[in-house]
């Protein structure tokens, strides 16, 4: 029986219960880097600031999401979570991440390029990608794309319910702010605090609910778990 989104969420809440903290540190962190190729507009020419700005970007954001993967799965499954594991995709499996990233970046835009819908379906079957890399270190690139695209039979639909309630939840922080726009001008030195709080709760707690779908989703494949 699958296990109800709801659930899920109040799973991940309660595994990161003691160490939001830590959480939050480690995905401020983790944004910052992401953004950080922005600054090669100080030292790269204009002409090759977007050609550097995106080798940059993927080089880091490949391994990146692979620590974060790694991070949220530990708190997920209640081991021991510890900062620097954000920095465990460049240690290891570094060029897969990168390939798989690039991929998965690819599908994607070419499932958006048939609609919204097409697209979110595209992303649903291959997200599980990151998660199975990290637990088959061993496998390759396109092994981990289809081993995600066969474990998401039956469970696209729920992924993509799961990814509507937290987008909610994100529209919800920036309220105030809608509010502060529409007339009510007070509501910009609330809706700030706001957005900046919900954004940094919400970040560890979606992909930590993600990592609790992913062992539901993998539970239900006993080849797999």
């Amino acid at each position: 029986m699958k296990t109800p989104n709801t659930q899920l969420m109040k799973q991940a809440a309660d595994a990161l219960s003691g160490r939001w903290t830590l959480a939050i540190c480690t995905f401020f962190v983790y944004s910052l880097i992401a953004a950080s190729s922005s600054g090669l507009e100080r030292i790269a020419p204009q002409n090759l600031y977007y050609a550097w700005m995106a080798v940059v970007y993927i080089c880091l954001a490949g391994p990146l999401f692979l620590g974060v993967t790694t991070f949220s799965l530990a708190i997920a499954r209640k081991e021991e979570a510890k900062f620097c594991m954000l920095f465990s995709g460049f240690k290891q499996n570094y060029w897969k991440s990168v390939g798989l990233y690039i991929v998965m970046i690819l599908l994607t835009f070419l499932g958006l390029l048939f609609f919204i819908i097409p697209g979110f379906i595209v992303i649903a079957m291959i997200w599980q990608s990151f998660f199975i890399l990290r637990d088959n270190p061993q496998i390759g690139v396109w092994q981990a794309i289809k081993q995600s695209r066969k474990m998401m039979i039956g469970f696209k639909a729920k992924y993509i319910g799961l990814v509507l309630m937290f987008a909610g939840l994100i529209l919800l922080c920036f309220a105030p702010l809608l509010l502060a726009f529409a007339g009510i001008p007070l509501m910009l030195f609330v809706g700030i605090p706001i957005m900046i709080i919900g954004i940094l709760l919400l970040m560890p707690y979606l992909q930590v609910t993600l990592a609790k779908f992913y062992e539901d989703v993998k539970a239900h494949n006993t080849d797999m778990a």
